[in-house]
Parts: structure tokens; sequence; C-alpha cells
């Protein structure tokens, strides 16, 4: 089997998904024939590169010693930076013979100098574009907060109103069981007297009362 190390980083704030990159890699060198000596991981780094990024440059080490095979990454965004600083990874891939493997798109063909040029355009350019995105929903959320309306996922027994701005009580839905486990709590009954009453999860309960007030002044007092 042909030796190989894994690397895994955020691509973004947002990205939170390090455990399941490390599951697919595992999986993959697994299935392809890899033996995974390691998984390198600068994830807990906002996009996984500060001035140090002591993990990828781990990674590039292992390439320029020639004493692996090949590099695993869940998809190619872990791979880029900017354009600069993939070209110079796919460039010691190439001068040591190393291959790259992703889990999403499989081996990266790096031994011809064209498709390695639009592997590392392909790679930068999913890399901006997913910045830009990340971006434009950080400013719709700014604007929201900015404006007072309500964000994100409705909280259980709320929904958007007809604008979209603001939650307002789900009468439809359970607001009304939400009101009710409220007042079993506030009457001395556990979270799990809840669950079984009412099959508000506990950890769903912990939230609901973080939002009690609010709960409260959202009933009919009729």
């Amino acid at each position: 089997m042909s030796s190989a190390v894994g690397y895994t980083r955020l691509s973004q704030e947002s990205d939170t998904s390090i455990d399941r990159q490390k599951r697919h890699i595992r999986a993959y060198a697994d299935e392809n024939g890899l033996t995974l000596e390691a998984i390198y991981d600068d994830g807990e780094r906002s996009s996984g590169f500060d001035e140090s990024r002591e993990e990828y440059q781990r990674v590039r080490e292992r390439v320029q010693s020639g004493e692996i095979a090949a590099v695993v990454v869940n998809d190619k965004r872990r791979l880029a930076r900017d354009f600069d600083e993939t070209m110079r990874l796919v460039l010691d891939l190439r001068e040591n013979d190393v291959e790259a493997h992703t889990f999403q798109e499989g081996r990266l063909d790096l031994s011809d100098p064209v498709q390695a040029a639009v592997e590392v355009l392909q790679a930068a350019s999913e890399h901006e574009a997913k910045k830009k995105e990340i971006e434009r929903a950080r400013e719709a959320v700014q604007e929201r907060i900015q404006n007072g309306y309500d964000h994100g996922r409705p909280p259980i027994g709320f929904r958007f109103d007809d604008a979209g701005e603001r939650w307002v009580p789900d009468r439809e839905g359970r607001f009304t069981d939400v009101v009710e486990a409220i007042r079993m709590v506030d009457d001395g009954a556990t979270y799990r007297d809840v669950e079984e009453e009412l099959g508000i999860a506990p950890s769903t309960m912990s939230g609901v009362m973080d939002r009690r007030d609010r709960y409260l002044q959202e009933v009919d007092p009729a």
C-alpha cells in the first residue's frame, strides 16, 4: 500500500465539518489502498490559514521529503488559499511525484502541466467564490440586525411573519406546546418530564428557557 497523509481545515468560519472531513479522508484511503500515516489539521483557525499555518507547512514538508506517495483532502478548496499558494503546492507535488486525492473528485491529474494549471485555477476560483458568498451572507445578517429584524432559523414555536422580518408565534404549530412546557418548568417539572409529556427534547428546552420572556410576551391574553 502507498503511504499518504491527510489534511483538513475550515474553508471559512462557517465551515464546521472537520470531523466529517476526517471520516471522508479515512474512508477514501481505505477504499483506494492508501496507508494513511496522519491527518494534519488546521481546522481550528479561521480558513485554516494564519501566518504560521503549522499543519499545512508540515504537509508541504512531507511532500518535499519524498517520503509519502499521496496527499488526501476532502475537496479541492482545502488546498486553495489563493492562486500563488496553490500553485506552490502543486509544484511541490509534481516535483516530488506525490499524488493529490480528494474525497469528492478522486485523484487529481497533475502530471500534465495544462491540467495542473486548470486544477489550480479552479481551486482558487472556487475558494474566492465561497469567500464572496459568505461575505454576502454576513452583510445580509448585519443589515437585518441594524434594522432590528430577527435573523436565523426561527426557534421552536415561531415562524417568520409575511414580510420575513420578525418571528411571530406559529399558533398552528408548536407555540402552544412550548408555552405549556415553560409553565411546566416554572411549576417544578424537569426537562425530562417535559419530553415525556410534550415531546420537546431537553436540549431544545434549554433554548426555550433562554427565550422564556420572549415566548410569554407573545401569549394571547384572551
